[in-house]
């Protein structure tokens, strides 16, 4: 509707430009209006050339904690510097995002890679994956395996080889999501199998109360929804993602292909982003002291709606200060869905090696500079 509205003002004003001066060019109405000649002759050399307009990006987000690099970019003014023009457009989950990239409804997104990711992929959606968004680095298991205190106290779910026939939550549709796979590989890795457990699809605010009446024996669970649950007491923290799988990403931002290819503009994005992200490593390493890191846990407060106590209590999200995500374990997780079912038609090589856009990346470091990790 917005414009609507605006593409009628604009052609209004076109229209009453043109009865001022009937056949006029827009060159030749700004000739006839300016003053004489001689009303300029004490002016010294020509007028200033107007900047260029702020190149529009639209931002696909879910207002969640792995959005804090667009966050930060934001407030302090990363992207204006970069002459961008950015603005956050929600969404109820990464999935809507996809389609959304592909069809040019927005220029950025959060992409995940789910199997939900890699079936459209597999029909033909095009996008670019360019960016981290949330990796779950040493340290930061942002998402974690919890069990319910009274099930933990009886002997049970202290290891990921003592968890057959509990009840485990995970997210919507169960296995066939990014936080099924890592773990996965970790039990596979203790000689079990996620096949073992017994899943139960819930959302991530469902699990809270579901590990507080019992109805479910653990849970993958993420961040804030870890804090409030260890908060209440209901449970036991087993294990964060970021030991079952370091570095695994689990989140990416994409670019739709009209914005790579348009390589000034997108490079610039990349640049603030990645700015940002140096600035939250700084503050939750504690690097660039307690005032840069109160105004960080401010601005994730602000976006997200996550209470200010709460956010001085999540284990941070994972993010990479240069910006790059792991290529492999992305991979990873498309063979992983692959073997099991979930994407029934493969991904030409081609079009899966043409996914990655980690070269404008590359590029971008190259001008700023590497910070090591």
């Amino acid at each position: 509707m917005r414009h609507t509205a605006y593409g009628a003002t604009l052609a209004l004003l076109l229209l009453l430009g043109g009865a001022c001066a009937p056949g006029a060019s827009p060159s030749q109405r700004a000739t006839e209006a300016a003053p004489p000649a001689s009303a300029q002759s004490t002016a010294v050399g020509a007028a200033p050339t107007a900047p260029p307009a702020p190149v529009r990006v639209r931002v696909g987000s879910q207002f969640a904690s792995t959005d804090i690099g667009h966050y930060i970019a934001i407030e302090r003014g990363y992207f204006r510097e970069e002459g961008l023009d950015v603005t956050l457009e929600s969404f109820a989950n990464a999935s809507e995002m996809v389609p959304a990239l592909a069809t040019d409804q927005i220029e950025v997104g959060g992409v995940g890679g789910n199997a939900a990711t890699w079936n459209a992929i597999a029909r033909g959606v095009l996008l670019k994956l360019v960016l981290d968004k949330g990796s779950v680095r040493p340290g930061m298991g942002y998402t974690a395996l919890v069990i319910r205190k009274e099930v933990y106290d009886a002997g049970r779910g202290h290891r990921l080889d003592d968890l057959k026939g509990l009840r485990i939550a995970f997210t919507p549709p169960g296995k066939a999501t990014t936080n099924a796979m890592p773990m996965d590989v970790a039990m596979q890795r203790a000689g079990a199998s996620i096949d073992d457990l017994v899943i139960e699809p819930l959302p991530f605010p469902d699990m809270v109360p579901a590990l507080a009446n019992g109805s479910v024996d653990g849970a993958m669970i993420v961040e804030p929804f870890l804090t409030h649950a260890l908060r209440q007491g209901s449970v036991v923290r087993v294990m964060g993602l970021d030991e079952m799988y370091p570095n695994y990403n689990i989140a990416l931002v994409g670019f739709s292909r009209a914005f790579y290819a348009q390589r000034d503009a997108a490079k610039r994005f990349a640049r603030a982003y990645i700015r940002a992200l140096r600035d939250y490593n700084e503050a939750v390493t504690g690097r660039s002291g307690e005032a840069d890191r109160a105004q960080i846990d401010a601005i994730m407060a602000q976006y997200t709606r996550i209470d200010l106590e709460t956010v001085r209590q999540m284990v941070p999200v994972g993010l990479s200060p240069n910006g790059q995500f792991d290529v492999e374990s992305v991979r990873h997780s498309y063979r992983w869905f692959r073997e099991r079912g979930f994407v029934p038609e493969p991904i030409p090589d081609a079009v899966l090696a043409d996914l990655f856009g980690t070269e404008l990346v590359d590029e971008v470091l190259n001008e700023l500079g590497r910070v090591p990790e």
